[in-house]
C-alpha cells in the first residue's frame, strides 16, 4: 500500500523553468520564478505558493506559472484548488508540458477520490473517472510515461472497487428496506390483530352485558311471577278464610237463633 501511495504522490513534476526570450519575458519574471522554484524544491510550499500567486496576478497570460502554482497547492494537499489551477493552464501548446499537466491534474483528482471514498462513493467515482480520462490524455501525448501507466492501472482498480462497494451498499440497503418493510408489515398486522382482539373483546363484553341483562330481566320476571303467584295464593287463602269465617258467623247466628226459639230460661229481675 505504501508503494502505491508513493507512486501516486511522487509524480514527475517538471517545474517550468523558463527559457528567457528578450521579447517574451523580463529578467524580473525569470528571477522571481527561479526563486519560487527554489522554495518549492526546499519543501517551503506555502512560501512558494505566495510567489507563484503573485506572479500569476502580474503575468496572467503565462500558463506555466499556473502549473507551478497547482504543484504547490498539491503539495499542500489542497487538491481541489490544485485541480482548478491545472485546468486554467490547458491552453499551453508544448506537448511535453501539456502531458505533465494532464498527469498532475489526474493525480489531483485521484487524491480527491481517495478523500471522498469513505464519505460519498458516487462523488469518489466521479473523481476517479476524471483521473482516468486525464491519465489517458497524458499517455496520448507521452506513451512511454511509466508513471502515468501505473497510475492509470491503479485508478481502474479503484473504480472497480468503488463499483463493487456501491453494489454492496445497494444490496445492503435493499435488504435493510425489505427488513424494515417486513417489520412494518408485522407491526401493522400485530396492530390490526390487537385492534381486532380489542373489538372482539368489546363485542364479547357487550354480548356478556346483554346476556347478563337478559338473565337479570328473566330473573326479575321470574321473581315477579313468583311474587305475584304468592300474592295470588295469599289472596286466595285470605278469601277462603274470609269465606270460612263468614260461614262460621252464619252458623253461630243460626245456632243462637235456634236456642232462643226453644224457651231457654231468662233471668227476670224485680223492679224495686
Amino acid at each position: 500500500m505504501k508503494t502505491l501511495i508513493k507512486n501516486m504522490i511522487s509524480f514527475n513534476f517538471i517545474l517550468c523553468v523558463f527559457i528567457i526570450y528578450s521579447l517574451a519575458f523580463s529578467d524580473n519574471l525569470y528571477s522571481r520564478n527561479q526563486k519560487a522554484n527554489k522554495l518549492y524544491k526546499n519543501k517551503k510550499y506555502e512560501e512558494a505558493l505566495k510567489e507563484y500567486d503573485n506572479l500569476c496576478i502580474e503575468y496572467p497570460s503565462e500558463p506555466k506559472l499556473k502549473i507551478n502554482k497547482g504543484s504547490a497547492l498539491y503539495k499542500l494537499e489542497d487538491y481541489q484548488k490544485a485541480e482548478e489551477s491545472y485546468n486554467s493552464a490547458k491552453e499551453i501548446k508544448d506537448k511535453n508540458i501539456l502531458s505533465n499537466l494532464y498527469y498532475n491534474l489526474a493525480n489531483s483528482q485521484f487524491m480527491q477520490g481517495e478523500k471522498l471514498s469513505s464519505q460519498d462513493i458516487n462523488l469518489a467515482m466521479e473523481k476517479y473517472k476524471s483521473a482516468q480520462e486525464n491519465y489517458i490524455k497524458a499517455l496520448d501525448l507521452k506513451p512511454y510515461d511509466k508513471d502515468a501507466k501505473y497510475n492509470l492501472e491503479l485508478t481502474l482498480k479503484k473504480i472497480k472497487l468503488m463499483e463493487q462497494q456501491k453494489k454492496n451498499q445497494e444490496q445492503n440497503q435493499q435488504k435493510k428496506d425489505n427488513k424494515e418493510n417486513k417489520q412494518d408489515k408485522n407491526q401493522n398486522n400485530q396492530s390490526q390483530n390487537q385492534k381486532d382482539n380489542k373489538n372482539n373483546q368489546k363485542q364479547d363484553n357487550q354480548q356478556q352485558q346483554q346476556q347478563n341483562k337478559e338473565n337479570k330481566d328473566k330473573q326479575q320476571s321470574q321473581q315477579s311471577q313468583q311474587e305475584q303467584k304468592e300474592q295470588d295464593m295469599k289472596k286466595e287463602a285470605a278469601a277462603k278464610l274470609i269465606e270460612q269465617y263468614a260461614d262460621d258467623d252464619k252458623e253461630l247466628k243460626k245456632n243462637a237463633e235456634q236456642k232462643k226459639g226453644i224457651g231457654l230460661p231468662q233471668k227476670q229481675e224485680k223492679d224495686w
